[in-house]
């Protein structure tokens, strides 16, 4: 089993989905289980029921929120009563300061953020001054031009070592070049300059704003004692709404609590399924220790087979497959085509002894006769049919085939499979003795049949596959490019595709026939 992310969980309230627990967050299963001993099995929390169990949770807090939100309009009810009186009127100017004073304040706060950016480049542009000037001897381009014509006069009219000039040189050079980082050095105080006159601005700024948002406080101040000497007059009221505040503050908490209860919920069920999940965890790890042990136990049973096979193999006699396939090959072509035409010489010979002359012949002494060379008249119509010539020779013999399977076996024993009659005599010698040759060779000394085969199968699926990535597209119906000799052209007799085939069998191997190994040579190269 592949391993898997941890489960998530889907957050009802419209939050994204919440990993249980990141990969590296995770125990080493091997530090929760014994995986050498069953595991305890875990089951897989429900989580229909941990929904439902939410959601019934959600109905009750939305019951509340519900019970909040009348309670809350009394209470704005009770407030908008009171904005119409001597006392609201009041509040309502208390809150219009209070928001004013907010707005003076937010105002300070853009303006010492802006303070606080010039001080930065203020320390920024001092900084740099100071590393500038600590590279340069003169602070003004003045004074570089005065000491580069003193130089300029002193290499003109004194007399020097060549070393001596060159070190005035140089220090020309470095004047001269001193005079750009002088003049940054210059846009530097400037800048700096600009940046003290911007704090000072901004720091009256500041100063302006504070007096303002103390001007604001004080009417605060005012407004705020005069609310409280008109609410001591209201006492009553004033015990109605603290009553209904508290009851507001009461459902508040009851939603607080449910909510409580609901993530309790949550994290018992994220607890069980993580248990869930570790357990999985652990069945898959266990798995593959069992797999592991199981394919080491197969892997040893096969080198043990392996090994037993091998000295199978030791014990049999070296090429025994071979020379039981020329056995087989000459049995079958003397069976065939040599035995089978012995039997009919054998026969014909016994019919013509056994044949017994006719005494008393009526017709002895009587030829045939002939209308061309003899006298005698003949009744007739007409000069009459033309007489076909029954005697013309025919061919009664059938033509030479074998199946490809015989082909096949042929090539596995490295030898050319007779293709005519004539031939046959000569193969099966070929193969008594290429028997005679495999059971004088050591074990393993040249390829077998077996080896052969898989060989010829490899070199078929390379060489198709070729042909597959360079194949033509079939010609269409009339293509004028057709012809007989097309490998997709199918002869519909079987006797001639086997004479096709018998007929080219072994012109591809004539161009290779001088690398055929001396020890071996093959039965066509024999007969050449």
């Amino acid at each position: 089993m592949a391993d898997q992310d941890p489960p998530q969980e889907e957050n009802k309230n419209g939050g994204r989905p919440r990993r249980q627990r990141d990969r590296e967050d995770q125990v080493p299963v091997e530090e929760l289980f014994d995986l050498s001993k069953p595991i305890p099995r875990v089951d897989r929390p429900d989580k229909n029921a941990h929904e439902k169990e939410l959601a019934e949770l959600t109905s009750k807090v939305d019951a509340v929120k519900e019970e909040r939100a009348a309670l809350q309009a009394k209470i704005d009810a009770a407030m908008d009563s009171d904005r119409g009186s001597a006392i609201g009127q009041k509040r309502e100017e208390a809150n219009k300061l209070r928001q004013k004073k907010q707005q003076l304040i937010e105002e300070k706060k853009a303006i010492r953020s802006r303070l606080d950016a010039i001080r930065n480049q203020q320390d920024k542009l001092a900084k740099d001054r100071k590393d500038t000037k600590a590279n340069v001897r003169y602070s003004n381009i003045t004074d570089i031009d005065k000491e580069l014509k003193r130089l300029q006069r002193l290499q003109e009219t004194t007399s020097m070592t060549l070393t001596e000039e060159k070190k005035l040189i140089k220090e020309m050079d470095q004047l001269q070049a001193s005079k750009k980082l002088v003049a940054d050095l210059q846009d530097k105080e400037s800048s700096i300059e600009d940046t003290k006159e911007a704090r000072k601005a901004l720091s009256a700024e500041i100063g302006a704003k504070d007096k303002e948002i103390d001007a604001v406080q004080a009417e605060i101040d005012v407004v705020s004692e005069e609310i409280r000497k008109m609410s001591e007059k209201e006492t009553d009221k004033r015990d109605g709404m603290k009553t209904l505040f508290n009851q507001r503050d009461e459902l508040r908490q009851k939603v607080n609590d449910i909510l409580k209860e609901k993530d309790a919920m949550r994290d018992e069920y994220r607890k069980k399924n993580n248990d869930w999940y570790d357990y999985q965890r652990a069945i898959r790890a266990q798995k593959k220790i069992q797999y592991e042990e199981e394919k080491k136990r197969r892997e040893a049973e096969k080198a043990e087979w392996l090994k037993k096979k091998e000295e199978e193999e030791l014990k049999k006699i070296p090429y025994e497959e071979e020379m039981a396939l020329c056995d087989y090959l000459a049995d079958y072509l003397t069976r065939t085509y040599l035995t089978k035409s012995d039997n009919i010489e054998k026969y014909s010979v016994v019919k013509k002894e056994e044949m017994v002359a006719v005494k008393d012949d009526p017709f002895a002494g009587m030829v045939p006769a002939n209308k061309k060379s003899d006298d005698e008249e003949y009744f007739g119509k007409g000069k009459g049919k033309k007489k076909r010539n029954r005697n013309k020779d025919k061919s009664t013999a059938g033509p030479f085939t074998l199946n490809m399977d015989t082909f096949e076996q042929f090539g596995l024993l490295s030898l050319d499979p007779p293709t005519s009659f004539e031939q046959v005599k000569k193969s099966v010698e070929d193969l008594k003795n290429k028997k005679i040759w495999y059971s004088k060779q050591p074990r393993g000394s040249v390829p077998t049949a077996t080896e052969i085969r898989k060989a010829n199968e490899k070199a078929a699926a390379k060489l198709k596959a070729k042909d597959a990535e360079t194949s033509t597209p079939t010609p269409k119906k009339g293509d004028a490019n057709f012809s007989l000799s097309n490998d997709d052209f199918v002869p519909l007799s079987a006797s001639a595709g086997s004479a096709s085939i018998n007929a080219s069998w072994g012109k591809a191997e004539e161009a290779t026939a001088g690398d055929a190994p001396a020890e071996d040579p093959t039965p066509a190269d024999a007969s050449a």
